[in-house]
């Protein structure tokens, strides 16, 4: 005999064999489903051990079984305990959108602090850097001759882009920040960024810049990109005087 279910939503963590939590399998008890929520902090190994259990949760909801036998089964797969009750979906979500001190120790470790030569480039360019520098143009917007008009487009000087490109040299763009999952960083009231929050920045600006033209234009005006480039260079500089 089945024991009745005393919270409207359960769920298991799920964690790569190293302990990296990628996402939890839950049970909403009042909508009858089975659902995956994949941490959207994962890096990529971790995202690609989150895509098997996707798999897994959905090969699950299909066969039909009673929701709390099915979510038992995947915790026993799981091995991570027993499923934990919640009030509902929206504790679950928090989980999935939790950003830990391991996630940013990953990202940490793919700065190349060793390309002294990398670090050296991103500080000379960033020291030159002008107001006219960062004053961004736009282009396009103008109708052809077949009446289609030009898609606006951002007009960057060298002296801007050489530091975006400079990213790429220490290291601080990466696919551990699966930037698209997750939302565009944001500056902090007190205006310093954390090391890792300076990561992510670099990588939603460097590859971002390619799918959403703008973005450096933004993170310029709204303090971003300096906020971004004093951390990595306060960061590697601490990391110099160890």
């Amino acid at each position: 005999m089945q024991h009745p279910v005393q919270h409207p939503v359960q769920y298991v963590v799920v964690e790569t064999p190293d302990g990296e939590a990628v996402g939890y399998v839950w049970a909403d008890y009042t909508a009858g489903t089975l659902k995956w929520a994949r941490r959207t902090a994962t890096g990529v190994d971790g995202y690609r051990f989150g895509e098997t259990w996707a798999a897994k949760v959905a090969e699950a909801g299909e066969r039909g079984v009673p929701l709390a036998g099915a979510l038992t089964r995947l915790a026993r797969d799981a091995g991570t305990g027993p499923p934990v009750g919640v009030c509902g979906p929206e504790a679950v979500d928090e989980l999935a959108r939790a950003v830990t001190e391991a996630d940013d120790r990953r990202l940490l470790a793919q700065l190349d602090h060793g390309g002294i030569e990398a670090w050296q480039e991103l500080a000379d360019a960033y020291a030159a850097l002008t107001d006219d520098d960062r004053d961004v143009r736009w282009g396009g917007g103008e109708k052809n001759a077949n009446g289609a008009t030009q898609w606006p487009y951002p007009v960057y000087s060298r002296p801007l882009w050489r530091v975006v490109r400079a990213l790429w040299g220490i290291g601080a763009v990466t696919p551990e920040y699966r930037w698209s999952a997750a939302p565009p960083p944001v500056v902090p009231p007190h205006g310093r960024l954390r090391p890792a929050d300076a990561v992510r920045a670099a990588t939603f600006l460097a590859v971002g810049e390619r799918v959403n033209e703008g973005s450096v234009d933004e993170a310029v005006r709204s303090g971003l990109f300096d906020a971004m480039a004093v951390a990595l260079l306060d960061r590697h500089a601490a990391h110099a005087s160890q």
